[in-house]
């Protein structure tokens, strides 16, 4: 793929300058000190014919880093579910269909670009894929969990936006960060300043 150069015209089609559009996602900002935590509510998807990756060791987005209600059970930030074993679930066969088996982080869901070493319990991050738009695109939702995204998930990601043109948030020392076209970090910055929900 040739690199589009900074005067040239955003592919995103806007009709801006590169620079000017899509370009100027190499800037982030702060958006707001906030302990949002986000919710495992599936969100409908297209039939895949590819099967979600295993979980395998990996079971953080039942250990309290996103929000859900299981069986009676609330799940929220710091409160795990009590059938996570901290490795796997113990109710695994009988977990039920929502939110358990319709939900899939973004490194397990079918067709998942994310490489194996961003599985969450190995990167400390999970990605929630695309659970929102903005302006027609997919927002990505990267939720600490054990720990902050380092250089190189950041790094990832940040060529991952560029190149399939998808928005990301993410946090660090519990502040959120908007990476993308200056008009969605304001729009982020916006919503969190009214306190309203980011996206999720």
């Amino acid at each position: 793929m040739e690199k589009t150069g900074r005067n040239d015209p955003c592919p995103c089609g806007s009709g801006k300058k590169y620079k000017k559009c899509h370009g100027a996602t190499v800037v982030e900002s702060a958006v707001a000190l906030t302990q949002q935590v986000y919710s495992l509510s599936p969100i409908p998807r297209p039939k895949s014919p590819q099967a979600p990756r295993p979980c395998g060791e990996c079971s953080l987005c039942c250990d309290g880093w996103v929000k859900t209600h299981v069986l009676g059970h609330d799940i929220d930030f710091g409160k795990p579910c009590p059938f996570s074993s901290g490795q796997n679930c113990t109710i695994h066969e009988k977990r039920p269909d929502d939110p358990c088996r319709a939900f899939f982080c973004g490194w397990a869901e079918p067709e998942s670009d994310l490489p194996d070493w961003l599985q969450p319990h190995q990167s400390g991050v999970i990605m929630l894929s695309g659970r929102a738009t903005w302006s027609g695109r997919p927002v990505d939702v990267l939720v600490s969990a054990g720990q902050d995204p380092d250089e190189k998930v950041l790094g990832w990601f940040h060529e991952y936006s560029m190149k399939h043109m998808r928005p990301f948030i993410y946090q660090r020392d519990e502040q959120w960060y908007a990476f993308g076209p200056k008009a969605f970090q304001r729009v982020v910055s916006d919503r969190v300043a009214k306190g309203q929900d980011l996206f999720h």
